[in-house]
């Protein structure tokens, strides 16, 4: 009876040792709340041409989207490359979200220049400073050419605002978030909304400001785990296992 009460000891030891492993395992897992911090992570711009062409005068359309590997790159008529949307349906381009926290100008970037926009906005109060995003587009139609580029992010009383820089205008509102869920994800930004025409863009393609032309999404940076916490893991696994195939032997 002796070596059947040890065994049993030892079992029960065993299933807190791996009850702790397995707690401590969770933890490391799951997401932490992280404390405030600038906003990252990638957002995504989403046009749909058939919309933005009904919504302007012109029947203009965004023809070609450049991302962010091309921030130094001068955007015209005669630039190349990119990427070209289509003209009948949704095309989704990847504006990163900027990490530089003071703006970069690439003043021989082309007649106007380019800037890499800074992100100074802060997770905890999203009603002062700006998200810069990295990226590229051009107009192109009926109505002549238009290239709107180095975005930002900024909420202004409330309303989410995405505007255009160049050395010649300065800033300029382009697009504006309406229907816009707005959260916290593991201490991230998490942003949604539809698009609209506005600002000085939509006067120049005499635009209907109302007229849903896209949708937006900023979507919070995944977290990585550790290659440490899958090696405990696996470890932890391997004791399970071995702890099952332990049998008890009666003296």
């Amino acid at each position: 009876m002796k070596a059947i009460t040890l065994n049993f000891q030892n079992s029960f030891k065993a299933k807190h040792v791996l009850t702790a492993g397995v707690l401590a395992l969770t933890g490391l897992l799951a997401p932490a709340t992280a404390s405030a911090s600038l906003v990252s992570g990638n957002a995504t711009i989403t046009i749909d041409n058939t919309a933005f062409i009904a919504a302007n005068d012109f029947a203009n359309y965004i023809e070609t989207h450049w991302g962010a590997s091309d921030n130094q790159l001068a955007i015209d008529a005669s630039t190349t490359g990119g990427t070209t949307l289509s003209l009948t349906g949704s095309t989704a381009m990847e504006f990163a979200v900027n990490t530089n926290t003071t703006t970069n100008i690439y003043n021989s970037a082309g007649a106007y220049g380019r800037t890499e926009q800074a992100t100074t906005m802060d997770v905890s109060d999203t009603s002062i400073g700006q998200i810069g995003l990295s990226g590229a587009m051009r107009i192109n139609g009926p109505g002549g050419l238009l290239t709107p580029y180095d975005l930002r992010l900024v909420s202004t009383n409330g309303t989410w605002n995405i505007s255009t820089y160049d050395n010649a205008f300065g800033y300029n509102d382009f697009l504006t978030l309406t229907s816009v869920s707005e959260s916290i994800v593991n201490g991230e930004l998490s942003l949604t909304g539809n698009l609209q025409l506005t600002g000085l863009w939509a006067n120049m393609l005499g635009a209907n400001t109302t007229v849903v032309v896209g949708s937006f999404n900023l979507a919070p940076s995944a977290v990585p785990v550790p290659a440490a916490v899958w090696l405990f893991g696996t470890g932890l696994v391997g004791l399970i296992g071995a702890g099952k195939r332990k049998k008890v032997q009666v003296v």
